[in-house]
């Protein structure tokens, strides 16, 4: 249980940063192929899915609640630290996704399928880099469209849920949100439901398809994982390079390199 809520806690993060994909860190983590299962199966399993995912999810809650103001802070003072860091965390899970591949169906990436989706994530980026727009107060319809979004962001490695609402417009609105949840009061809450409501049916269906996909077509999947984990580290880089900078993402490579390869 307490190494699940270390988990959640370093989930949490990806909850927060723009370009951090919360499927990223649970590959890096290795626990992302679990976790598809055991949400797709969990009535099957109830207590012992309980068990995995309540300190899972209390670990997210806490990450959220105690690291929104310093990621906040952290993205206004040290953004081109905290970006190579994640830089290289991500670099750092590609070879085990490649090697995943070969272990599992005997076969090597599919690099027509990889660029495809790197593509995609590029024309994402190409969108969001030429989107400098901040909603303060989103209708319905907005609400809807980002608990989709975010959805996709949250359960497909590579694709933020934060750079998702970047696009939108809309992620300085629930980054002050979530920064402060000691002051909701109930117009906000009635103003998040339609999000709620939106992101639980979309992760729903998404998940059962993610499940589908991995167990009937997994090479062609982790192929096309790759190349949107790829592309994700066009939302973070910095566009500026120091002696530090270089060196925090090595290291973290390293880091994530050793985790991700056992």
């Amino acid at each position: 249980m307490i190494k699940n809520l270390i988990y959640g806690i370093i989930l949490g993060i990806g909850f927060i940063i723009p370009g951090v994909s919360g499927g990223v860190l649970a590959t890096i983590l290795g626990i992302y192929d679990e976790i598809i299962f055991r949400l797709n199966n969990f009535p099957k399993n109830f207590k012992n899915n309980i068990i995995f995912f309540l300190p899972l999810f209390g670990g997210i809650i806490i990450s959220i609640i105690l690291f929104s103001n310093l990621i906040l802070y952290l993205l206004n003072t040290r953004l081109e630290f905290i970006s190579y860091i994640f830089m290289g965390l991500i670099l750092g899970c590609v070879p085990f996704l490649v090697k995943e591949i070969k272990l599992r169906t005997n076969k090597n990436i599919n690099f027509i399928l990889t660029l495809f989706t790197f593509f995609i994530g590029f024309i994402l980026y190409i969108i969001e880099l030429n989107n400098n727009n901040n909603i303060s107060n989103p209708n319905i319809f907005m609400m809807l469209i980002a608990g989709f979004g975010y959805a996709i962001g949250k359960i497909v490695p590579g694709i933020s849920g934060s750079a998702i609402l970047i696009f939108l417009g809309l992620y300085k609105y629930f980054l002050n949100i979530i920064a402060n949840p000691f002051n909701l009061n109930f117009n906000i809450i009635i103003e998040f439901m339609p999000f709620i409501i939106s992101f639980i049916i979309s992760a729903i269906i998404i998940i059962k398809l993610i499940n589908y996909l991995l167990n009937k077509h997994f090479r062609s999947t982790y192929s096309a994982i790759i190349g949107f984990v790829l592309s994700s580290i066009l939302f973070i880089y910095p566009h500026s390079i120091s002696f530090i900078a270089l060196f925090s993402l090595f290291l973290s490579f390293i880091i994530s390199y050793t985790i991700s390869s056992k």
